[in-house]
């Protein structure tokens, strides 16, 4: 008999457990639902007009010949135009790729080209403020310009630069000339 009357508690006691989950879970359903709240908004947002900067070539680099066994200079001047946005407000890194480095390294043991990022006086324009070698072993530039004022064209620039050329160079079918790549992208 006792058995049968634990038996009796035990479903009594589940019964009632099981009750007391339900209701609970019912009361802090409704505590959730009756708290909960909700809203949405907008942000307004319009065309720049624009992408944040243009990037355009502007070489006023002078030619140059290439002898075999030559060491020779490369001139100076402006490769390219940089216009942030007028109204971007945004930090910008420019990065110049030497593109031909394969074809190159069949002409010259060394090249060099002293590159700058600067305003209309020649001012650097760059967070570094210094002249950067683009060379055989190091294809690419980068500038961090930080403080560029929106509408005004920035220039990249060479001071010069040197070569040596080998035996060979003057040979036909040579790749003599430099070709640069350039592109601007937000920073940061």
């Amino acid at each position: 008999m006792e058995i049968k009357h634990s038996i009796k508690t035990m479903g009594a006691f589940r019964k009632a457990l099981v009750g007391a989950l339900v209701v609970a879970l019912a009361a802090s359903a409704t505590m959730f639902a009756f708290t909960f709240t909700s809203a949405s908004t907008s942000i307004t947002a319009t065309s720049g007009g624009s992408d944040f900067a243009s990037m355009s070539a502007n070489n006023t680099v002078p030619g140059y010949n290439v002898f075999g066994s030559y060491r020779g200079a490369i001139g100076s001047g402006n490769l390219f135009n940089l216009v942030p946005a007028a109204n971007y407000t945004g930090d910008l890194e420019v990065n110049v790729y030497l593109t031909n480095l394969d074809d190159l390294s069949k002409t010259y043991g060394m090249f060099l080209m002293a590159l700058s990022l600067t305003d209309n006086t020649s001012t650097p324009a760059d967070s570094e403020g210094i002249e950067k070698p683009l060379t055989l072993n190091n294809g690419v530039v980068t500038f961090l310009a930080d403080n560029l004022t929106g509408g005004t064209t920035y220039y990249i620039k060479t001071t010069g630069g040197i070569y040596r050329a080998f035996p060979w160079a003057f040979i036909s079918g040579s790749i003599y000339g430099p070709t640069l790549y350039a592109e601007v992208v937000q920073a940061g």
